[in-house]
């Protein structure tokens, strides 16, 4: 069983909690730990986890400094394959000034062939020359085709930020959930547990914040069994 765990938001006692029977974890962003990260999941649970940055992991140097004793666990554009289900993740969230896209915005409209590194580029238009954490809680054009890059090769695209599913998420990553072929797509973010199919079938499922029942979602045997 593979347990999706919504924002933690500093608080990991309910996922070492649920964690016991799961074979693997995924936190989808807004961890926030106090401590480091694998410290406060304890060994039995680190060494079976995975994540993703939330758009809060970089409020404070702390949250993000804390992650990086896992920093090997990072999902974000990356791909691992567990019980045979094949699991890629995006993390952070769209900022208008990082990413100049709104929610309606689509996959076809966005110009991402761009020959520089945005993220790099970001970086040194700043006259320290040095990266913010929140350079890499932010979604820039080179994760999105780092993520088409894997089309045809991701079941479950793991993501912070929503989908159109969600009253407040973006027409582009459904989109690009849709061009990279998964079933499933899982995110975290709005706190709210629902679930939804997509334009071309693929099935959303939100979860809540971690410290509630609802901020948990179980693939159980593959894709043929959830709850």
């Amino acid at each position: 069983m593979i347990l999706f765990a919504g924002d933690c938001h500093g608080d990991f006692v309910p996922v070492i909690e649920e964690a016991g029977e799961a074979s693997a974890v995924v936190l989808l962003g807004d961890q926030e730990p106090l401590n480091d990260l694998a410290a406060e999941l304890g060994p039995g649970v680190a060494q079976k986890t995975r994540w993703i940055y939330g758009n809060h992991d970089s409020d404070y140097l702390d949250y993000f400094e804390n992650h990086k004793s896992m920093a090997d666990r990072n999902l974000h554009c990356q791909m691992v394959e567990i019980e045979g289900v094949r699991i890629a993740g995006l993390g952070g969230v769209f900022r208008a000034k990082k990413f100049e896209i709104d929610q309606t915005s689509r996959l076809a409209e966005v110009n991402l062939d761009c020959p520089q590194d945005y993220r790099e580029a970001w970086v040194k238009l700043r006259r320290s020359g040095r990266a913010h954490p929140a350079d890499f809680t932010s979604i820039f054009p080179n994760d999105l085709k780092s993520l088409l890059a894997m089309a045809g090769q991701v079941d479950v695209l793991v993501t912070h930020e929503a989908p159109e599913s969600h009253p407040l998420g973006f027409q582009l990553i459904g989109d690009i959930a849709r061009a990279m072929g998964v079933r499933m797509l899982v995110h975290g973010h709005h706190h709210e547990r629902y679930s939804a199919i997509l334009d071309g079938g693929v099935r959303v499922e939100g979860l809540g914040m971690a410290r509630t029942p609802e901020g948990f979602f179980r693939l159980c045997q593959g894709l043929g069994d959830q709850s």
